[in-house]
């Protein structure tokens, strides 16, 4: 589905079917989503009528013409347990098969909760929901809202980039909660010029990626004293987030990050070193999550299940591995430091960047891939050793278009120790 009201309905309609949903980018190329739905065993797929039907062997319910003389009978309502499945979402893996993470009700509503109380969300309330269906932000935009009888705001899909949309659409909805990366609230402060524009915002939130320095000072310009600020961290297996650190309106001079923070209501974080040790302060070490905010695991995936979701041998607490690296504070809170492997954070979605090599390999004439960040410019950049040397580049953008917009090609020779670049 694209962006709008229809996505809301459709994961309603499914949870109150007793079902989970799965939700699927409308922009992913084909054979990605034939492969998601075959792995999910996905039988019914809720679309808009102006989506052009793909999958034909299924049925397919477009939500906005659905009417109630199709099924004249009521549709009873299933009583569900807190632990039954509610959602699965699809992050990046690092053998080019994405994983299911399978979030029970109960893991997504202790997260909700807890954050609905920090921000005591009401029915004054408005969530702009700028945050991709498939991208673990928009439960808490959803759900956070239905459960207190906040209204949410959805921006147009073919707008939902345009950072001059999202300003007419706080003003003119008098949004007042802000949740995304913190890149496209970035976007939005350059867009404002740093200089005040009237709005109703109480509340920011961002997670997903590094925080700057000087944003919190560039929202306070922009947006008003009067909006706070939480930073927040953790991982689609742990339930949107595990962590929390309210940003002061001063950053002191001496910070070199924004705070990690901590562990939200019912959720646990350690730091601990290759065998399963309590780090002292100022150690780093890595992060595992505990708590109720635990995903099942990954859907069809024991194996890997078993490797990143571990029981403690000493405490017997089963505890998510979450690749990252962090270091207790003498204050108290966390300090993040960064990822054990190769996966990256970019612009918040979590990208493994051994999938995308996987998937340049996969053309023909792609004989090798190798993909890191410019954490500068925030882009990815891939270097590929193609099997012949004429082969245009235009012809690799269709298979990779869902992970990377291509946006400048360099030509390279490759030399004994490294790469060479020849120029543009």
């Amino acid at each position: 589905m694209e962006k709008g009201w229809e996505q809301i309905v459709a994961c309603l309609a499914i949870l109150l079917s007793g079902a989970a949903y799965l939700p699927l980018d409308v922009d992913a190329p084909n054979d990605r989503l034939s492969t998601l739905i075959q792995e999910a065993d996905v039988k019914i797929i809720l679309t808009q009528s102006h989506c052009q039907p793909m999958f034909t062997h299924l049925t397919i319910i477009p939500v906005d013409t659905f009417t109630s003389d199709i099924y004249p009978v009521p549709f009873p309502i299933k009583q569900q347990l807190a632990t039954d499945l509610a959602y699965v979402i699809y992050t990046s893996g690092s053998t080019g098969k994405p994983k299911g993470v399978m979030i029970s009700h109960q893991a997504a509503i202790n997260t909700i909760l807890d954050m609905n109380s920090r921000l005591h969300i009401s029915t004054n309330d408005r969530i702009f929901a700028l945050s991709h269906l498939n991208f673990d932000l928009s439960v808490f935009d959803i759900f956070g809202a239905l459960t207190t009888g906040a209204a949410i705001v959805i921006p147009d899909h073919q707008h939902y980039k345009d950072p001059k949309h999202w300003y007419e659409m706080l003003i003119t909805h008098r949004v007042t909660i802000w949740n995304s990366v913190p890149m496209l609230m970035q976007m939005l402060v350059e867009h404002l010029k740093e200089s005040y524009h009237e709005n109703q915002l109480r509340h920011v939130l961002l997670s997903g990626d590094w925080i700057p320095l000087s944003l919190p000072k560039s929202i306070s310009m922009t947006l008003g004293e009067h909006v706070t600020i939480t930073s927040l961290g953790g991982a689609t297996e742990a339930s949107i987030w595990s962590i929390a650190y309210p940003i002061p309106k001063q950053i002191p001079r001496k910070w070199k990050s924004i705070p990690y923070g901590m562990p939200l209501r019912n959720q646990r974080y350690y730091v601990y070193d290759s065998h399963l040790n309590d780090c002292p302060e100022w150690i780093t070490g890595e992060l595992y999550i505990g708590g109720v905010g635990l995903a099942d695991g990954y859907w069809k995936d024991q194996v890997k299940t078993e490797s990143s979701f571990i029981i403690h041998p000493h405490t017997s607490e089963r505890l998510y591995r979450t690749g990252d690296y962090g270091r207790f504070v003498p204050s108290g809170y966390i300090e993040f430091v960064g990822r054990k492997d190769f996966q990256v954070k970019l612009r918040g979605h979590r990208i493994e960047l051994g999938e995308i090599e996987y998937h340049l390999e996969q053309h023909p004439d792609i004989h090798q891939a190798i993909v890191t960040v410019d954490n500068k410019s925030q882009r990815l950049i891939a270097y590929i050793m193609p099997e012949n040397y004429s082969t245009p580049i235009d012809d690799c953008h269709e298979s990779v278009g869902s992970i990377i917009d291509p946006t400048k090609c360099v030509n390279f020779e490759l030399v004994r120790h490294g790469i060479l670049h020849k120029g543009e």
